[in-house]
């Protein structure tokens, strides 16, 4: 049992590189500082606390280290006991073998899934191994004539027997194929494949020399007994020694998160400090890069002459590395802060799972514990969103031309200094709200997680509640008094009052900028907005970071007053989520119904989903409609399954291991086999086998280095101590303690260290179990006696040879590439961004139209579309892992032809990325609106809803003269009633521009199965035109807009300055490209600017609201309405997503080609789709 506070660990999480410690120490440590002696000792960079920080050997490393070199420890010592090695006899050396492979080091949670799948692994395997020797045996039996007997006297040892052999190796070929199938099906099943592997392969190829059932059957017990007694030894160190239960795992991870955000938020303040500066995006000059290398080689000691050489020469090749702006230079530091942030976001996801099917003597239960990851995972989510103003202005600085250096005309570079000063006036006035918002989340992190006991009090602070003077205290509060909550409500405050700052500075430098510039009206109108929709946009996600820190102090709070972090107790989960876990690896959720009831609380209306909803069909099969062609189906399946790449992978590794196992069932060499323990090439076989031919050749490399070094140590760790058993023990300890450093540091080269770690416990545990029984004993399965300089070269050639065939048949006949699987995985990732894409939209308009209903009401629509997005997020979420690794493992792969195009995936896999950030910001942000806006969206369903609807359609004759209800308040100007002008308007704008969006979702999947299939591109893709809802929402007709005053609230003197106004706008602006669409050449990524442009069929007038109608919808002054903070992040989130995708379409096109039949003579071009230009090189139909 584990507490839950892990107060025994409060250094950070279990992570290598210690974040979050940093949060840790700001804790209150500034008193105990105050009190150190003012000249203290520096220490030394080579003294054991230099080397141990710089190593990361902290508890969290050196505990699982330690835990990890206990069993086989305790198993090869336990087999110096004579009763011991008396009864395992030549198997005892599994023990440690198999305690190795038992990962002690694991947390709890995880450790007992393992090891139930482990017992499964080796007691099914035993029946299956069992049942293979008696059919061979029985075979035996029928071929042998009566009277023989099965042993040589000549010899004394067993005939041999083809019938009995041919059983054995059809059972071995179905055993390892059937068991593979699985590993590649479920990666869980990777640990227990390789168990059930050793142990089938030991008896498929020792039961060739059994004449006996009763023979087989002790030699089955043996054998099951040696790999039980090694999961028994694994599984008594992580229960008893040093217990860490998943709960305290998911703590630390916790502490690490909240530690990463603080440090993000440090960043972000830096980076935006820095954009108050004019020269922000100037490039660093070599002179101030030098200048900052010569400082920091003044604060370094002397090194070495070596060290010296190759420090002086560095300066040399920083010359020779591009440029960096200012800008970029502190950006580089963030987004690796961010990074941080997402991977531990990556853990906690991954970890909580087992945290709460924890067994625990703690304080909060699994849903406190699911509660908490949501509200750190709702911080989350826009702290990082804020980073993504990086991406914004280095895409300003880009089109404006910042960040380049070159002559300019004087009146040029005038103009760009404007508008830099008008974003560094911003900046300055951002400030301030910002620096008190960080301020706030800051301390409230550190708050929320000092009441949940996610992080440890410091000492000062730890003291009883009778101890504390509270008048003593006064005002100085700090994070996890009681009332601290107050203090941070109280900066939210601060923060909410001076929001408004930045947006003043705003309008008074456009105003000053404007008089200066020579853009048109509508140049300037765009620019305009597009300056607004990025200040709106930061405000909008610092207020969402500061809400979800407020949410997650107010929980911390609750916790604390409703009793539960006022004592332990014993937490144990509920049988429905131990039935939910037992059968969620065999049960697949389906939600294929096509119309499902939406019980909300207004009545028992019927919404009708679309196909999005449904499972996938199949294009050559229609839906079955009768038993037969149900029972159809599962024989499809059964096809299907035969023919997936999960089955072929299984018939590689059982033709590898064949390609060795037929030494042992054939006469003339089955002798060799045994002798020269050939059945260890064929258990690499089993470990090494990978599905693509990246893994396949690092993991070759992997494994021969490892035997390497593992053969060199043992040679070392034998003849070091003179062969004294003892001294052989403790060295052995020393050398897996060291391995299991680089296990837990370097998880990529796991192969290496486990295949390092099992050969070593292979040839010492044998060295000493013949030492205990004797040569003769040993060698009386036919493995003759080799000393240890014999058997370490020995065992090194075994591994090669099996490593070896385990490449081969991973790269024929045809090999499955990481490069192909590359592929396959970013179509995927692309047509899940369009599925998400077009759930957020869906929500985005039923929340705007207010007919979404209450996402915690069962089947409602928005429940059905949170469902539906938090499914589409988690597989994104297992998707990126994945094209990660394989882009790392492409790099193994030989080439063979052309060049494999590794820029062009890197752009795609960044883009893809990006596009899901900038997904997930839009729908956290229409999901979590202000609690004030959220009032006014409901007000807006409240009003549309049926009965009222047909209530004010059928009004009665006097309601015109008599007052209106009690209940019902009249829409007075300047309040309800304009929020409602509004949210009618965007409505409108969502649905005219609802095809444009669409174009989204069709592009994604267009570039989707382009890449997937390899099909060509067309030459030609509409995509929506950046900020295209601000242009609808300009080209609202008046009668389209809703009435916003009273006709006699405007007299006929302002009716017509309305209309002076707009036609002195109409006259000054030039003609506009109405068009909702841009089309972009999908030859080169970019927009064609000569494209068909589509006209208004009547003249659009922009629409006004507010008093008088004075007030147009899009201006600064209705930036408080409910919905147009989210509405300028949709537009700046949108026009991202677009950015990135002419990127895409561009990256792919490079790799797929363009359906094109243009052609070019000498100058001119001609094309039979009208498009031609000059990015042609080529002239057949498809571009290469």
């Amino acid at each position: 049992m584990a507490s839950n506070n892990a107060n025994g660990d409060s250094r950070g999480p279990i992570d290598p590189d210690g974040h979050g410690q940093d949060a840790v120490d700001n804790g209150g440590g500034g008193a105990a500082a105050t009190d150190a002696p003012a000249s203290r000792k520096k220490p030394s960079r080579f003294g054991f606390t230099a080397i141990k920080a710089k190593l990361g050997l902290d508890r969290a490393v050196l505990i699982p280290m330690f835990k990890g070199s206990l069993p086989p420890i305790i198993g090869i010592s336990m087999l110096q006991s004579q009763p011991v090695a008396n009864y395992f006899l030549t198997l005892g050396y599994l023990i440690p073998i198999i305690s190795v492979l038992g990962l002690a080091l694991l947390p709890r949670g995880k450790f007992l899934q393992n090891l139930v799948l482990n017992l499964f692994a080796i007691c099914f395997g035993a029946a299956i191994a069992l049942l293979a020797i008696w059919s061979s045996i029985k075979a035996r039996e029928h071929t042998t004539a009566p009277g023989e007997s099965p042993i040589d006297p000549a010899t004394g040892a067993v005939r041999y027997n083809s019938s009995q052999s041919a059983v054995l190796g059809v059972w071995l070929f179905a055993d390892i194929w059937f068991v593979n199938v699985m590993r590649a099906k479920y990666p869980a099943f990777a640990i227990p494949v390789i168990l059930f592997s050793i142990l089938v392969n030991v008896a498929s190829t020792f039961g060739t020399r059994m004449p006996t059932v009763t023979v087989a059957e002790h030699f089955i017990q043996e054998l099951i007994t040696a790999m039980l007694t090694g999961l028994a030894l694994a599984a008594g160190v992580n229960l008893l020694v040093i217990p860490i239960s998943s709960r305290m795992v998911v703590f630390k991870e916790f502490a690490g998160a909240i530690g990463l955000l603080r440090k993000a938020l440090g960043l972000q303040k830096k980076y935006m400090v820095g954009l108050e500066e004019l020269d922000m995006f100037a490039v660093v000059t070599h002179q101030a890069t030098m200048e900052a290398r010569e400082a920091t080689k003044r604060d370094k000691k002397k090194k070495k002459k070596k060290k010296k050489k190759k420090k002086a020469t560095e300066p040399d090749e920083a010359d020779t590395q591009p440029s960096m702006t200012k800008e970029a230079a502190i950006a580089k530091e963030l987004k690796a802060a961010v990074a941080q942030v997402r991977e531990m976001s990556g853990k906690i996801q991954a970890d909580i799972t087992f945290a709460k099917r924890d067994i625990a003597w703690g304080k909060l239960d699994a849903k406190d514990l699911s509660e908490i990851a949501k509200l750190i995972r709702n911080a989350t989510i826009p702290v990082v969103g804020i980073s993504s103003i990086m991406d914004i202005f280095q895409r300003v600085a880009e089109r404006r031309g910042w960040n380049v250096d070159a002559d300019e005309a004087p009146e040029i570079v005038a103009e760009k200094d404007n508008e830099k000063r008008v974003w560094n006036e911003v900046m300055k006035r951002m400030h301030m709200p910002f620096e008190i918002l960080s301020e706030a989340v800051d301390q409230g992190l550190e708050h929320a997680a000092l009441r949940l006991e996610i992080l440890p009090r410091p000492k000062a602070a730890k003291k009883g509640p009778r101890d504390v003077d509270v008048e003593a205290k006064g005002d100085s509060l700090r994070p996890g008094d009681d009332g601290f909550s107050a203090v941070i409500q109280r900066k939210l405050d601060q923060f909410a009052a001076t929001r408004g700052e930045a947006l003043r500075a705003w309008v008074k430098e456009r105003s000053l900028v404007r008089r200066d510039d020579d853009l048109s009206l509508a140049e300037a109108r765009e620019r305009d907005q597009a300056q607004l929709y990025c200040l709106l946009y930061m405000e909008r996600l610092m207020h969402a970071s500061g809400a979800a820190m407020h949410d997650l102090v107010a929980f911390a709070d609750k916790k604390v007053a409703d009793g539960t972090m006022s004592k332990n107790r014993l937490i144990f989960p509920s049988q429905r989520r131990w039935r939910k876990w037992m059968v969620s690896i065999f049960k697949e959720e389906d939600s294929s119904a096509e119309q499902s009831p939406d019980v909300m609380e207004t009545g028992s209306n019927v919404v009708y989903v679309g196909d999005g909803y449904n499972r996938k069909k199949d294009p050559e099969h229609l839906p079955p409609t009768s038993t037969w062609q149900r029972a159809g189906n599962i024989v499809r399946k059964l096809s299907a399954f035969f023919a997936s790449e999960e089955c072929a992978f299984g018939f590689r590794v059982a033709a590898a291991t064949m390609t060795i196992g037929i030494v042992a069932f054939l006469e003339r060499t089955q002798a060799f086999f045994v002798s020269q323990r050939l059945v260890w090439a064929m258990i690499m076989i089993a470990i090494g086998m990978t599905m693509t031919s990246g893994q396949s050749i690092f993991g070759f490399l992997c494994r021969v280095g490892g035997t390497v070094v593992a053969m060199v140590c043992t040679l070392v760790i034998w003849y070091i101590v003179d062969e004294k058993t003892p001294g052989v023990i403790v060295f052995l300890w020393l050398s897996l303690f060291c391995c299991y450093y680089f296990l837990i540091k370097f998880p990529r080269f796991t192969p290496a260290v486990m295949i390092t770690m099992v050969t070593q416990c292979l040839i010492l545990g044998y060295e000493l179990q013949v030492r205990k029984i004797g040569t003769q004993a040993a060698a009386s399965s036919g493995q003759p006696f080799f000393p240890t300089y014999k058997l370490a070269p020995y065992r090194l050639a075994t591994v090669a040879g099996g490593c070896f065939v385990a490449f081969i048949w991973t790269v024929f006949p045809k090999p499955l590439t990481d490069r192909t699987w590359l592929r396959r995985d970013l179509s995927a990732a692309l047509y899940l961004l369009s599925n998400y894409f077009g759930v957020i939209t869906s929500t985005v308009r039923s929340q705007i139209e207010g007919t979404a209903g209450d996402p915690d009401v069962p089947h409602s629509p928005a429940h059905e579309l949170q469902k539906i997005r938090r499914k589409i997020f988690g597989k994104m979420m297992l998707l990126l892992p994945s094209m990660a690794a394989h882009a790392q493992w492409q790099r193994w792969e030989p080439t063979i032809g052309g060049r494999f195009p590794r820029e062009a995936y890197e752009d795609i896999i960044m883009r893809t990325t990006r596009i899901m950030s900038y997904l997930t910001f839009m729908s956290y942000t229409m999901n979590h609106p202000p609690a004030e806006h959220l009032e006014a969206l409901r007000g807006r369903r409240r009003d549309l809803d049926p009965q009222q609807q047909q209530q004010q359609q059928q009004p009665s004759s006097s309601s015109a003269s008599s007052p209106p209800p009690q209940g019902d308040e009249q829409p007075t100007p300047g309040s309800g009633a304009n929020d409602r002008d509004w949210l009618d308007a965007l409505a409108s704008v969502l649905h005219e521009i609802s095809p444009s969006h669409h174009n989204i979702v069709s592009t994604l999947m267009l570039l989707s199965n382009a890449l997937f299939s390899g099909h060509s591109l067309p030459p030609f893709l509409p995509l929506p035109r950046p900020y295209e809802m601000t242009r609808a929402l300009l080209r609202l007709s008046r009668s389209a807009a809703p009435a916003t005053s009273p006709p006699s609230s405007s007299s006929p003197r302002a009716e017509k300055d309305d209309e002076e106004e707009d036609e002195e706008e109409e006259e000054e602006e030039e003609e506009p490209d109405l068009s909702p669409l841009m089309v972009i050449d999908s030859r080169t990524g970019r927009a064609v600017e000569d494209s068909v442009r589509r006209r208004p069929s009547a003249p659009l007038r922009p629409v006004r609201v507010g008093k008088e109608g004075r007030q147009h919808v899009l201006d600064a002054e209705n930036v408080e309405k409910p919905g147009y903070a989210e509405f300028a992040v949709l537009e700046i989130c949108s026009t991202l997503v677009c950015d990135d995708l002419e990127g895409l379409i561009r990256s792919i096109a490079g790799l797929v080609g363009v359906v094109d039949f243009s052609y070019r003579v000498g100058g001119s071009s001609g094309s039979t789709l009208g498009g031609g230009g000059d990015w042609g090189k080529g002239g057949k139909g498809k571009v290469d």
